[in-house]
């Protein structure tokens, strides 16, 4: 069973790290601790984690590709998230644990982080020279007995939005493997229902599909096809609403329940919002 922190101080004792100077936030360099714990069968939280490792023995913990460089690499951890970890010998880099209140509060909202953690940004060697920059800039900040929190939380803000770009880079290096994935998402969109499915399509059941979290999922399609996952999906829903209008003598009711819709209301509304038409106009007009 996972060990559940509420308290930053807690969290640091079992990473035999010192206590943070306030609840709400830390800032840690990792080659200032010399006994950092090397195993965790499971943990969770209730911070924000933004963590940058470097000299980690094993990648693919992380979601390392060929496509990637074995140098730093990033991964966020959202509050309650399961993290766990078994490695052979000490990292370096840092980390912050953000309280969730403090994100809130400055309106920080990047989709990155509820990816998985085996779904890290791996840095290129200029990448990761900004990254050591900033993550210095904010570990500098917080050393001051009079450290600003609305100065860290700026720096922790523009770090972020540099991420996001790190991201679309990570995005588009690994185009070949997710070519792949891509391919694999639209068959499985265009085959979703000849299983005569009960509920609809949605963007998770297909990330689970390509074992991927839902927001990684959403981003990576974004970037590559330049329309959401769930704008895709509901282009799939409407072809087949057409199909069956068009060729089936089955009222609107039974086709809205035949492609998952709890509420024939529900497929009148989604229809009508992607043709401008009701499904009974389109049956009429034939089109």
């Amino acid at each position: 069973m996972a060990i559940h922190f509420n308290s930053i101080k807690k969290y640091n004792q079992y990473f035999n790290i010192a206590p943070p100077k306030k609840e709400f936030i830390d800032v840690v360099r990792y080659d200032d601790y010399q006994n950092l714990r090397l195993e965790s069968s499971g943990i969770t939280s209730d911070f924000y984690m933004l963590a940058f490792k470097r000299n980690m023995t094993d990648l693919r913990w992380y979601g390392n590709t060929d496509f990637d460089t074995k140098s730093g690499f990033l991964y966020f951890i959202s509050p309650d998230h399961l993290h766990k970890w078994n490695v052979k010998q000490q990292w370096s880099g840092y980390h912050i644990l953000i309280n969730p209140i403090l994100i809130k509060e400055k309106n920080i909202n990047f989709s990155f982080f509820n990816y998985e953690i085996n779904e890290a940004l791996f840095l290129t060697v200029e990448e990761q020279t900004r990254v050591e920059n900033l993550f210095e800039q904010i570990h500098d900040e917080y050393q001051k007995d009079d450290y600003s929190m609305n100065l860290l939380m700026a720096y922790s803000n523009l770090f972020l939005t540099y991420v996001q770009k790190c991201y679309q880079r990570q995005f588009k290096t690994r185009e070949p493997l997710y070519n792949k994935l891509i391919i694999e998402f639209k068959e499985q969109l265009n085959t979703y229902y000849l299983n005569n499915p009960t509920h609809l399509p949605s963007v998770s059941y297909f990330a689970n599909k390509l074992n991927l979290s839902t927001n990684y999922f959403s981003d990576l399609i974004k970037h590559h096809i330049g329309k959401t996952a769930l704008e895709v999906i509901h282009e799939k829903i409407i072809l087949e609403a057409k199909r069956e209008l068009r060729n089936s003598f089955k009222t609107i009711s039974e086709i809205g329940y035949d492609l998952g819709f709890e509420y024939p209301t529900y497929f009148a509304r989604l229809f009508k919002k992607h043709t401008g038409l009701t499904p009974s106009q389109f049956r009429q007009n034939k089109i």
